[in-house]
């Protein structure tokens, strides 16, 4: 009995720790309103420019995020990522376009992308 409490402890640790921690240290309020820095994150993100190790870290992750539907996203990071998106979206269209031909080229991700940005 006491293995299985010490299993599923352990088990439940994991899963509490299995989210991206990395992820967080983005100032999306500084990216938002800093166009020169948006481009300039975007160029890395398309393997067309210098990276930060902030940006570096979330172009790694980016695959995992996509394919998985952000499972292991904090609802913080969640949040940033809606807000990203939209305002990308909105207001730098070749950006987003860019970005989702580079990371989506078959648009298998698209349906679900809009389902999350609109949850």
């Amino acid at each position: 009995m006491k293995l299985i409490i010490l299993v599923l402890c352990v088990a439940a640790l994991a899963l509490a720790e299995d989210k991206y921690d990395s992820l967080d240290d983005i100032d999306l309020g500084e990216v938002l309103g800093n166009d020169r820095l948006l481009v300039s994150y975007s160029k890395c993100l398309l393997n067309k420019g210098p990276c930060t190790p902030e940006v570096k870290k979330l172009k790694e992750k980016m695959p995992e995020v996509l394919e998985t539907q952000c499972a292991k996203c904090t609802d913080k990071q969640k949040q940033m990522g809606k807000q990203l998106v939209n305002e990308i979206k909105s207001k730098h269209p070749e950006i987003w376009s860019e970005l989702s031909s580079f990371y989506d080229p078959q648009g298998k991700y698209r349906q679900a992308l809009e389902e999350f940005l609109k949850s």
